[in-house]
């Protein structure tokens, strides 16, 4: 079946850490996407008022995924002063407030780690990877080790690498939702690269139109990375680099050309800054135009 291309604009947003972002202005969206970190700590009253920060924004679809801030989200306990069965009973009721019948009806879908089909009335249709997990420890949700592979099977891996994927991104998604950016890509804090490289080969490996992501408040921005035939980017050195910084043209839609299966689009849309004085919300969300496939109206995950 030959699909038909249709535009479609998505609004994203990441590191809200429990602050309203700046909207005014904005045009309608059909997709709305939050990459994680709507809390400080994962607390269910933050949790609550988060949801009703995402109600105010207007979009068809919303996509949500946690960042290792949102605590009682995962499934491990990350709580050191709680037993087991009182850490089981928060994150069930954590877990509520994201899935719920309310916040269902408000068109909010909260996405653990795997790959999903939407469709819009416009009649778009995409695929979708999520993932909440970021590299690290400290008692902060979802983490891994830089040794774990979470994105690439036994067969994809690099050496010295074990697979720990029980949902690895899967080839032909149109986008890919993490909470923390891929090695070497809009990840640098004081001058080092902080990102996944287990995170970039998956990217590089399925090229997605676009990976949204946040965690790194730093690397706030938008890239259009160009793929090598070998799947790498470019060296961060090259005399022609092939990774196209982006500006945003908030609150006017952006409708950057991207080359399906050679480009992605990678934005970093944390909200907050940080200051002395505390995270800040000072950046404002990206709204990007896809050109999707054109499908039947019906929705489904």
């Amino acid at each position: 079946m030959i699909f038909n291309k249709v535009g479609t604009s998505i609004m994203i947003i990441s590191d809200t850490h429990e602050h309203t972002p700046n909207i005014t202005g904005m045009p309608p969206v059909d997709v709305l996407i939050h990459t994680g970190d709507l809390t400080n700590f994962g607390d269910l009253e933050t949790l609550r008022a988060s949801i009703e920060m995402l109600n105010t924004i207007p979009a068809e679809l919303k996509l949500v995924i946690a960042g290792n801030h949102d605590i009682s989200l995962d499934p491990i306990r990350r709580v050191e002063n709680m037993t087991d069965d009182e850490y089981a009973n928060l994150h069930a009721a954590a877990l509520e407030i994201m899935t719920g019948s309310e916040v269902r009806s408000n068109n909010i879908q909260y996405l653990s780690e795997d790959t999903y089909n939407f469709s819009l009335e416009n009649g778009a249709k995409f695929t979708v990877y999520a993932s909440p997990y970021t590299p690290g420890s400290g008692g902060w949700a979802f983490p891994y080790e830089l040794t774990e592979d979470r994105f690439n099977d036994a067969k994809q891996i690099a050496p010295n690498r074990k697979s720990i994927a029980t949902s690895p991104i899967p080839a032909g998604v149109d986008i890919v939702m993490t909470h923390g950016p891929p090695y070497s890509i809009l990840d640098q804090v004081d001058g080092q690269n902080i990102g996944c490289p287990n995170l970039l080969r998956a990217v590089s490996r399925v090229k997605p139109l676009m990976h949204c992501f946040g965690h790194i408040h730093e690397g706030h921005g938008a890239n259009l990375v160009t793929w090598n035939r070998d799947g790498s980017v470019k060296d961060p050195k090259a005399a022609t680099p092939l990774e196209t910084e982006q500006v945003n043209e908030w609150p006017s839609a952006c409708e950057w050309r991207i080359r399906r299966g050679e480009q992605t689009l990678m934005v970093n849309a944390a909200m907050v800054v940080n200051t002395a004085g505390g995270m800040k919300p000072r950046n404002v969300p990206f709204v990007v135009v896809l050109d999707l496939e054109r499908g039947d109206n019906s929705r489904g995950n």
